[in-house]
């Protein structure tokens, strides 16, 4: 169960709504502007962040005292989000997700990943020829940036989508159940997601996922 004095101490502000949410004032003249500037781009911008989410004690798969750490990535347009839990922050656990989740989502739709942008922090910084991420992103053809290219940091996109995380499907999840092993959480914290994407967050009358798709075929027709 959670460790006393340990766990879930402090927690995000109740989270704010994300940030393509707010977009739904721009004029025609606006939105077309940005169709066209889709199209000339290809592929999408993912960004991708690690959260350390508790401090576990004999919890499922996990033996003695441990960490749940959580692994988010998003994609910038739509808000096409992806998580997996890990009881380690690392390289290997960042290019997991990408791994098991995210290319082969967009492979099956026929869409590109142009870049993804983190944090410039160790388990996505180094070496290509020998650090796991950089080795991944370059074998994929995928360019890693840093998420403040620009001087407008845009990591905000994962810290919202983890705080909705956390408040909708973490703590209710632990408070319903202490005995769990990462795969049981992992298994309904899919299941979480892909709610999310199809039908909870919703922009312009479209859910996430149509408006991705829309997305999609404005900018590669």
């Amino acid at each position: 169960m959670i460790e006393p004095g340990k766990p879930l101490a402090h927690f995000p502000e109740k989270p704010s709504l994300l940030d393509h949410q707010h977009r739904g004032g721009e004029t025609g003249r606006e939105e077309k502007k940005e169709k066209e500037e889709a199209a000339s781009n290809s592929g999408h911008s993912l960004f991708q962040e690690s959260f350390f989410f508790c401090t576990i004690k004999n919890v499922g798969d996990l033996p003695g005292a441990g960490c749940i750490y959580v692994e988010a990535v998003v994609e910038r347009e739509s808000g096409i989000a992806f998580a997996k839990v890990y009881s380690a922050k690392n390289a290997m656990n960042a290019v997991d997700i990408l791994a098991s989740r995210v290319v082969p989502f967009f492979k099956r739709q026929g869409i590109a990943i142009k870049e993804i942008r983190t944090r410039t922090t160790n388990e996505y910084c180094g070496l290509a020829p020998i650090h796991p991420f950089e080795s991944f992103l370059a074998a994929a053809h995928i360019q890693h940036l840093p998420a403040d290219l620009s001087g407008q940091p845009h990591n905000h996109l994962c810290e919202q989508f983890y705080k909705f995380l956390l408040k909708e499907f973490f703590l209710p999840a632990l408070r319903r159940k202490f005995q769990l092993s990462l795969g049981e959480l992992q298994e309904s914290l899919d299941a979480f997601v892909k709610d999310y994407n199809s039908e909870r967050m919703k922009h312009a009358g479209k859910t996430e996922v149509r408006l991705f798709f829309a997305e999609n075929r404005n900018g590669q027709t």
